[in-house]
């Protein structure tokens, strides 16, 4: 086993802390190289080498070729806000964490990319203060959040409704939600957002087990409950394709505790 698997299993907060140091310090360094999407970035290297998230980033290039507006909630250092802009797309990015903006403000500037609306908070049901913790892919607004909570810092939050709603009117959106396990709490907060028409078309990643603290996320049925409710189907989200998740099968997981590995959704209305 390598010295980075080893911190992975046993000390995950060093392990992404040094991870994210050392694309940090080649950031500070300017060291943008170009991606095979034809723009440049600064961050980690399967990142720059296109490598990061392949499944999920052929599925959102496939899906924003037809959107005109892709609004990312956990942008991260900005690799799928640069992708969607890239494209000619509008992009709106949200990201609480300063380390992560740094980076953002970073690709965008070298990509002379000042027409990408930023908002550097987070997501929630409603607007105030709240603790963030962690840092990196791994920073949540859920202590302990995979074992990672040796950092902290107050962030404020605002919600998607505040932010975007009835202001994309008659765009077709697409909305990536990546927030470490509080995804209920932003759709709560979008209310507006999900009765828009035409109806956006929802990427989020959510999980039952893994990372929480209690191990299992007790808002798990509750994402897929509030998109039933307003008229949304849910997906099985794949590079090629998509194959419905029918409410029987998600109750069947939530039921057994075990997605069988589904971490990766899409929702969308029918036609």
């Amino acid at each position: 086993m390598s010295i980075k698997s080893y911190l992975y299993q046993s000390r995950p907060e060093i392990a992404v802390a040094s991870e994210y140091y050392g694309a940090y310090r080649n950031f500070r360094k300017a060291g943008f190289r170009k991606t095979p999407y034809g723009f440049v970035m600064a961050g980690l290297e399967s990142m720059q080498d296109g490598s990061y998230e392949h499944d999920e980033t052929q599925k959102i290039i496939t899906l924003i070729k037809g959107a005109d507006m892709f609004i990312d909630i956990g942008a991260n250092m900005g690799y799928y806000t640069c992708i969607a802009r890239s494209m000619g797309l509008k992009v709106l990015a949200v990201e609480p964490l300063w380390h992560n903006l740094q980076f953002l403000y970073g690709n965008l500037d070298a990509n002379h990319w000042t027409d990408v609306e930023v908002f550097p908070l987070g997501l929630s049901n409603k607007p105030g203060l709240a603790v963030l913790y962690g840092v990196g892919t791994a920073a949540s607004f859920i202590k302990d959040w995979a074992g990672i909570s040796t950092q902290k810092r107050i962030v404020p939050l605002s919600t998607l409704d505040i932010i975007a709603a009835n202001r994309f009117s008659g765009l077709r959106v697409v909305i990536k939600i990546d927030v470490e396990g509080v995804e209920y709490s932003v759709l709560q907060g979008a209310e507006m957002m999900l009765s828009c028409l035409p109806a956006p078309v929802w990427m989020m990643e959510t999980g039952l087990t893994g990372n929480f603290p209690g191990g299992v996320n007790e808002n798990f049925i509750k994402v897929f409950e509030l998109f039933w409710s307003k008229g949304y189907l849910a997906y099985d989200m794949m590079p090629e394709g998509e194959d419905l998740v029918p409410e029987d099968q998600v109750r069947k997981w939530v039921k057994n505790g075990d997605t069988e590995g589904k971490v990766n959704f899409l929702f969308r209305k029918k036609g």
